[in-house]
């Protein structure tokens, strides 16, 4: 844009020093000013006309570089709030993940106690259960012995 700007001043030099050449080259040449200064106006309007054209594409560049730094002002300060955002749902799902793991933990102490407990009270169940047999056996084994006593008795008193 600085460029565009000296090449404006410097073709403003330019239009400047032509007209006063011109002026000088009018005054010593008398004759030949119709025909010269036709030629010279139409090239001082180009370049005037040129000029203009250029002051005009100057400010829309400016105008555009205003809008374009704007916009890029912008867009930065939303990356930035979702750069920010992306590092708190982050610090989040670590939380979270956190969270997750120690109620996984503990469902597991949970259920490991559970399983404990089951299997002392399956233990003290069966060791009740054989106890029970063992004195259903002694006692089956009494009344076996018992049976031929009984069968002795039940023929003598027939």
């Amino acid at each position: 844009m600085l460029a565009l700007m000296f090449i404006l001043l410097w073709a403003g030099v330019v239009c400047l020093c032509y007209r006063q050449l011109h002026q000088t080259s009018a005054l010593s040449v008398g004759v030949m000013e119709g025909s010269y200064r036709d030629t010279l106006e139409c090239t001082e309007e180009d370049i005037t006309d040129k000029v203009v054209f250029l002051e005009k594409r100057v400010t829309e560049l400016e105008k555009d570089t205003a809008a374009n730094g704007e916009q890029h002002s912008r867009l930065k300060q939303e990356n930035l709030q979702l750069v920010h955002r992306a590092n708190a749902l982050e610090e989040q799902l670590k939380e979270q993940e956190l969270r997750a793991d120690q109620t996984l933990l503990e469902e597991i102490k949970k259920q490991r106690e559970l399983l404990s407990k089951m299997e002392r009270e399956k233990s003290i169940e069966i060791e009740n259960l054989q106890a029970r047999l063992q004195q259903l056996d002694d006692e089956n084994s009494e009344l076996r012995s018992c049976v031929p006593c009984l069968k002795a008795n039940i023929e003598r008193l027939e």
